[in-house]
């Protein structure tokens, strides 16, 4: 067990984080989903306590409480009075190694998982953008969709919840993090009294294979009737987490799809008026993860939006980013960093990060450096060996009918899928 502290006196509140790494890569094959429905079950609070005491504790506490599940980890967050916070940690150490996981809320949390999946259908963004990441993905664990499958969820039962819980959580490493108005000393005290000892505990994080870009460009389209909007990504393998070109794009990306004067939203939104918003995003992870393009274009404007993105694309790539554009990317990262660091939650959330995903600590203590130090030439180089114009994931989410034959047209697009929405 790892203990961190971020101490500050300004509000008479306390926010406490229970990490763990341990997320959906952990998911067997075809059980998708696994590691969400063991977080959400542990939020329902100990053996011993119905979920209406556990809720009815929390709120004589004054205190909040979620459960968050990602890619990597579960993070277990609190936010309580500073006098209550003895008595809150105590309760948490109790939900998170003496879980209750009691079948019939299991089943009422399996429907609810299987409604939302339902729902999900109604929203055009996510579906497109679990479809971007299974086609670019493909049989890879960074393919998996949080909230699984209708599929994979109707394979889990409390059985499998409990043995992953048993399996990944309760003998797993784990970090306590406290941030707000308490000293360092008096939290750890606070902390070891009520924690089991770690000393059997392992972090080993789930290994991950390298990610590997399919040759080519391929279009996906998720035939959904009467679409008059349209949901638009464009995108290739981006970077990870350890990799020396990993600043340089990350100043390349947002002078080009950062921000909102961005030659990509200038382009679609200001200068034609195709898309409300558009985007590019650089993600990264213990392998290359996912760097991508969206917009929202109507249907009618859909392909040519498209070919207008694959253009600017590939003008990025091969020209660069200007001196000017470079020096406004940095100021914009430089002055925005102050917000991922104003307060104490957000400072204990960094050291969490480093821990938890491998973050270099330099990333974190020199970023203003790191970002200041990229010149033109490297950013530039740096966009040209991860971003490939060649091997691309396009996923439209419309009415096939509608735009099968312009997409089909695209430039170099080597073959096109229809796919149902309601089988994503």
């Amino acid at each position: 067990m790892k203990v961190f502290v971020e101490s500050s006196d300004v509000l008479p509140l306390v926010d406490v984080e229970i990490a763990l790494p341990v997320g959906s890569l952990r998911d067997p094959a075809g059980r998708e989903g696994l590691a969400q429905l063991t977080g959400q079950l542990m939020r329902f609070g100990p053996r011993g306590l119905s979920r209406e005491r556990f809720e009815e504790r929390l709120a004589h506490l004054g205190a909040r409480l979620s459960v968050e599940v990602s890619m990597r980890t579960t993070r277990i967050r609190a936010t309580v009075l500073r006098r209550n916070l003895e008595p809150l940690l105590a309760l948490l150490a109790r939900m998170v190694w003496e879980p209750a996981l009691r079948g019939r809320d299991f089943a009422k949390l399996k429907r609810q998982a299987q409604a939302s999946l339902v729902a999900r259908l109604d929203d055009d963004q996510t579906l497109g953008a679990i479809c971007f990441r299974e086609a670019l993905f493909g049989t890879h664990p960074y393919s998996r969709p949080l909230s699984g499958h209708p599929e994979s969820i109707a394979r889990i039962g409390v059985d499998q919840v409990e043995d992953f819980y048993s399996r990944h959580v309760g003998h797993g490493a784990f970090f306590v993090g406290i941030a707000g108005d308490v000293i360092d000393a008096e939290a750890r005290a606070m902390i070891a009294s009520v924690f089991p000892a770690a000393g059997h505990r392992t972090s080993r994080s789930a290994e991950v294979p390298p990610t590997r870009a399919r040759p080519g460009r391929h279009v996906v389209i998720v035939d959904k009737p009467e679409r008059a909007q349209t949901q638009l990504f464009i995108g290739t393998l981006g970077a990870r987490t350890r990799d020396r070109d990993l600043f340089p794009l990350i100043v390349s990306n947002t002078a080009f799809g950062g921000t909102f004067s961005s030659p990509l939203m200038q382009q679609v939104r200001a200068v034609r008026g195709w898309s409300y918003g558009a985007y590019s995003r650089l993600l990264h992870s213990t392998q290359r993860d996912a760097w991508y393009m969206w917009s929202a274009p109507a249907a009618e404007y859909s392909a040519e939006c498209a070919a207008l993105q694959l253009e600017l694309l590939e003008r990025w790539v091969e020209r660069g980013i200007t001196r000017a554009e470079l020096g406004f990317a940095q100021r914009y990262l430089i002055n925005s960093h102050c917000f991922d660091r104003d307060t104490p939650a957000k400072r204990l959330e960094a050291k969490l990060d480093i821990e938890l995903l491998g973050i270099p600590r330099s990333y974190i203590e020199k970023h203003d450096e790191l970002v200041a130090g990229v010149d033109r030439q490297r950013a530039n180089d740096s966009t040209r060996a991860r971003i490939s114009t060649r091997d691309l994931i396009i996923v439209v989410v419309a009415t096939a009918n509608d735009v099968v034959a312009s997409f089909e047209a695209l430039p170099g697009v080597q073959s096109v899928e229809i796919l149902p929405f309601d089988e994503v």
